[in-house]
Formats: structure tokens, sequence, C-alpha cells
């Protein structure tokens, strides 16, 4: 008798995991969840995270449901998201949702800068040195992304770097600029096979129409922009399919600012003195 209860009781489970763990269920639950939510999940539970056997290219549960949430991306998003060889589909998922969000600067350098009332905002304290404010979280790989950035500052694009605080001495990075020389070994150290054979690592330009781009070895000479009206928003197109950054106003396109730019990118601005910024995604004219 109590073989028979545990035989049943064992038929009872695998009908449950069985309607449970399957492709389909998983990814009508993986839809609830964020990337971080599906990684924690892959690793908690053998069932889901451990690769199948009889699977497509050997995906877990958890990847294969994070592969079909890609597969229904939009044209554009599928563009500005191609999969590298190495890369996990839940990766490429959180990527997807970063797409999907709003613009936000989440790494700030400097004792000059915070947040205002939202992470699309930052301000400048009112010293008159330079600090720096990154969309580390929203990394630019290929396809075309426009940005409009508001307020008195130097915005354009940056290799995803990450300035850690413990790698400086005390004070040191109370001044950040990605053109300031002394910085450059550092950030090159980062370089990764993602950045591509391009040396265009930093191309930025200020709210009175200056613009700059940077290799991390050597100057580049300042250039101004014909046109450039120092009261209108800056409006940046990065197309990674064509290599350009390109400079908008009022729905006017006055410049390719750069080319030759490949691999990835995140958006940053620099801030001095006492000045209010903001980013947000927006469509470039035409689109």
């Amino acid at each position: 008798m109590a073989r028979t209860r545990n035989a049943v009781k064992r038929q009872r489970v695998a009908t449950v995991e069985s309607a449970l763990f399957n492709p389909d269920v998983v990814f009508l639950l993986a839809a609830l969840l964020d990337a971080r939510d599906l990684c924690q999940v892959s690793l908690t539970c053998k069932t889901l995270g451990g690769k199948r056997a009889n699977a497509i290219d050997g995906l877990s549960l958890v990847e294969e449901a994070a592969r079909r949430l890609f597969e229904c991306a939009s044209e554009w998003e599928r563009s500005c998201l191609r999969k590298y060889p190495d890369e996990g589909w839940i990766e490429l998922y959180r990527h997807l949702l970063m797409l999907r969000s709003k613009l936000t600067f989440d790494q700030l350098v400097g004792d000059n800068i915070e947040h205002g009332e939202e992470k699309s905002i930052v301000r400048a304290a009112g010293q008159y040195h330079a600090s720096s404010a990154l969309c580390s979280n929203h990394v630019m790989r290929s396809g075309r992304h426009f940005a409009v950035f508001k307020g008195c500052g130097i915005f354009g694009v940056i290799r995803p770097v990450q300035i850690n605080l413990s790698d400086f001495f005390e004070g040191e990075l109370n001044i950040f600029h990605p053109g300031i020389r002394r910085f450059w070994e550092y950030l090159l150290g980062q370089r990764t096979a993602r950045w591509t054979d391009s040396n265009v690592h930093s191309c930025c330009v200020s709210f009175v129409g200056d613009f700059f781009w940077c290799d991390w070895a050597s100057s580049q000479p300042l250039t101004l922009i014909d046109g450039f009206q120092s009261n209108a928003p800056i409006d940046l197109l990065l197309d990674l399919d064509e290599g350009t950054l390109s400079m908008y106003q009022n729905g006017q396109r006055l410049a390719t600012l750069k080319d030759g730019l490949s691999g990835e990118y995140c958006w940053y601005a620099d801030v001095a003195g006492a000045v209010t910024i903001s980013i947000e995604r927006g469509l470039a004219p035409g689109e």
C-alpha cells in the first residue's frame, strides 16, 4: 500500500512538473519577469536553468524563454541588438528591456554632480570643474539611436566603461572628463573585443557649439559647428550601421560630427558650474 501511495505521489509530481516546466508555460511566466529575475530563476532551479539535451542548441528552459521573448521584438529593436556569438539569450533580453526603457544616467563621476528628480536628470552643484554622467546600462551596439539633450553641458557618446572609485587616490576623481589625458590609460585598460577596432572612443559637442572626439592616445583639435544655436536642445543620432554621429537642432540636421564609429557606446554628458541637464530618447526627423 505504501509503495502504491508513493508511486501515485511521484506520478502527480511528474504531472505537475510536466505541466509547469515546458517551454510554453515558462515563456508566459518569463514575460512577467525582468532579466535579473530570469537569471536568478535559472541559477536556483535546475529544472529551469539546466541545459536540455533534446533542446535546440541545448538551451535551458529559461534561455529558451528569453530567446522567444527576443523574437517578439520589433524590427528596429532587433536591428539595435545583433546577438554576439558568445552572448546568452538572458543577457540579450536584458539589453532589450533597457532599450524599451527611459534613458537614465546610471553612473555619476565627480563631486560636482547629482541626480535630479529622476535619473534622466542631473545637476551640477556650482563648482566650476567637470563631472560626468554616463548612461552605462543603455549600451548601443548596432542600429540607429537618437537622444535629445537639454541644458548647458557637453553631450555625446563614450565607450561603456566603469569608473571605480577604489581604483583612484582620494580626491583624484573630483574632476573627471574622458578628454583629460591622465585618465586615458585607465579607460583604455577596459577595452574589450566588443569595441571592435575603431579608435573613436568618445565624441562630444558642447552647448556653445564646439565638437571634440578622442582616441585616448593623442589630442584632437576642436571644431566649430556651423549654424549652431546655443539656446536650442542638442539632438544626436548615433548610426552604427553607417558608423556616424550626427547632430540636429530644431528638427534640422546640422552636421555629421564624426564617422568611423563602430562597436559599443553609451550616451554621456559632462557638467560644470550650476546647471541642470536632461536626456530622453527620440526619433530622428523623418523616421
